[in-house]
């Protein structure tokens, strides 16, 4: 850069004179609503480029002399954490079913939580990163969930892994959601709703215990898990 820097200012101090009877007063709506002029279509780039230098020092040029800036706050995707959290208990509880457990199952435009495609445990499982689980349900969730189920490839998918599937058969539903209770050693004190056996198998039985049934809905259930806190 530095050996162009002659030729740099070269330049500058050729379009200099162009700008002599521009105003320095900057109007900021303007700036934001530019319209390109249609014979100079070469311009589009470069007026967008400078909409966003405008825009990183707030259409003000006086804070491009500043020597500290400000940075948003570092932020965590908590939804997309606590959905790789459940992954790993998942993965680490069920050792050889890999095969069976579909992670962001893809179709149509879709993306699946989960798909578990094993015979006899074949369900769509959703995490949900919202406490109102605790004590109720979003029926919106349970609307996006319940239609995962009834996907084509969804079904393919079942049938691929399941001689006996029929076209026929309704999909468990399993909404995964946060729980604040903290486990215990002794299971007789945990909750029903409280997961901490993450098989396959385990999480098929729970769906027997009323606690976890979404009873206004045909084969929807949810389970909270307890999230590490040390």
């Amino acid at each position: 850069f530095y050996s162009n820097l002659e030729s740099i200012k070269h330049i500058l101090s050729y379009c200099r004179p162009a700008f002599e009877h521009i105003s320095s007063d900057v109007d900021e709506y303007h700036l934001k609503h530019i319209k390109k002029n249609p014979f100079f279509n070469e311009y589009g780039e470069a007026l967008r480029i400078g909409q966003f230098i405008l825009k990183r020092f707030s259409y003000t040029i006086t804070k491009t002399t500043q020597k500290k800036i400000e940075t948003p706050p570092f932020w965590i995707d908590m939804p997309r954490l606590f959905e790789l959290y459940f992954y790993y208990q998942l993965i680490k509880a069920n050792p050889g079913d890999e095969k069976y457990i579909h992670y962001q199952f893809k179709t149509y435009g879709n993306h699946l939580d989960f798909l578990i495609s094993k015979p006899g445990y074949e369900m769509v499982i959703d995490t949900k990163y919202k406490l109102k689980y605790t004590k109720s349900h979003i029926h919106k969730d349970i609307r996006q969930v319940s239609g995962y189920s009834r996907l084509k490839k969804v079904i393919n998918e079942m049938k691929s892994k399941n001689k006996d599937w029929k076209d026929n058969h309704i999909l468990d539903c399993l909404i995964i959601y946060p729980h604040l209770h903290q486990p215990d050693n002794d299971d007789t004190k945990n909750p029903p709703s409280l997961l901490h056996n993450f098989s396959i198998e385990n999480i098929k039985r729970q769906f027997d215990n009323t606690d976890n049934q979404i009873t206004a809905y045909h084969k929807i259930f949810k389970l909270g898990i307890n999230l590490s806190v040390s």
